[in-house]
């Protein structure tokens, strides 16, 4: 009987374990020197990590490519939007010159009517309070910055987190 070609990540890890527990059982333990060579024929773990480090590298690479596209796209929607404006802006020009109120077709109708005011503000710092909307947000940078020098109220250092670096060659 064959083994397969490609065995389930979780499936080896299992096995690898089970065979750990059975030297062990056997009294050839982490102290024996042929533990880790046993161990190391047994599974390939270490190239499934590195094929996965991979595979993160570029799942992140797509991520960036979406992301640029995405940008190009916001962008080629507002160069569009802007485009639509300045065309119904000649529209609204042209009816204005020739005294039209109305134009129909046979997929539309276009009119012209009063706007609505729009609100213009001439002197922000002159405004009351109670017409400003005020963000409280707070800044971590600050807050590091005072925990650093002593405590803070409703804030504190979390406990630090393993980091994964991964280094290209």
């Amino acid at each position: 009987m064959n083994a397969p070609a490609r065995i389930p990540l979780h499936v080896e890890m299992a096995t690898a374990s089970r065979v750990a527990a059975q030297l062990i059982a056997a009294g050839i333990d982490e102290t024996d020197p042929d533990f880790a060579e046993l161990m190391a024929s047994e599974t390939d773990v270490l190239e499934r990590l590195r094929r996965i480090l991979r595979a993160a590298r570029h799942t992140e690479a797509q991520s960036k490519a979406l992301g640029e596209i995405a940008a190009e796209m916001r962008e080629r929607r507002a160069r569009l939007d802007k485009k639509a404006e300045r065309l119904r802006g000649v529209v609204l020009e042209a009816m204005g010159e020739l005294g039209l109120t109305k134009l129909e077709g046979p997929d539309l109708t276009a009119t012209v009517s009063d706007g609505k005011p729009k609100v213009v503000i001439t002197d922000e710092a002159a405004l009351p309070d109670d017409a400003c909307v005020f963000k409280r947000e707070p800044s971590k940078t600050a807050i590091a910055a005072a925990l650093a020098e002593g405590s803070v109220a409703g804030a504190e250092w979390s406990n630090p987190a393993p980091v994964l670096t991964v280094r290209t060659r």
